[in-house]
């Protein structure tokens, strides 16, 4: 199966969007059982509910997350820090809210951000909670943010879905 014939209709159990096989097919490896908790919980809660917008959305996952093998940012995040275009004006911020999550959520102020949509607090201990708890949801909060839904149903491509 190619990640193009993905269709609604293909969908096995009730509640999931996209099945157990059908994500390590895409991924290409294995995936844990609270990361589809967390995948199917993010399509639903974002809207990521059309072939045009899971194509997507699934793609540019598998592309950041190197098939899910860096669910964080690689770097140490000291590039970030003091930058306080992302929120992060105390020491240390800059490696605590590196990127977390399939697409790599940074910052303080996106994970504050995050923080209060989902309402939980321990977002804000940083990159280590946000990778483990939510890598997807932080992932469709970065979607729904910046309307990459309504992109999507224009027809734009992932290079302007992602880069502007």
């Amino acid at each position: 199966m190619k990640l193009q014939d993905i269709q609604q209709d293909t969908f096995i159990k009730a509640g999931e969007l996209v099945s157990l096989e059908q994500v390590e097919l895409i991924y290409g490896s294995p995936i844990y059982d609270h990361e589809f908790k967390d995948l199917n919980d993010c399509l639903r809660r974002f809207q990521i509910n059309t072939s045009v917008r899971m194509r997507h959305f699934l793609s540019q996952t598998a592309h950041v997350s190197g098939g899910l093998n860096w669910m964080q940012e690689q770097s140490d995040g000291l590039a970030y820090e003091g930058n306080s275009d992302l929120g992060n004006i105390y020491l240390g911020d800059g490696p605590r809210y590196k990127g977390a999550g399939v697409m790599h959520l940074t910052g303080r102020i996106n994970y504050q951000a995050f923080s209060d949509f989902i309402d939980d607090p321990m977002v804000m201990n940083g990159v280590n909670y946000v990778s483990r708890t939510y890598p997807f949801s932080s992932a469709g909060f970065w979607w729904h943010q910046a309307h990459m839904n309504e992109l999507c149903d224009r027809g734009a491509s992932v290079e302007q879905l992602h880069y502007g």
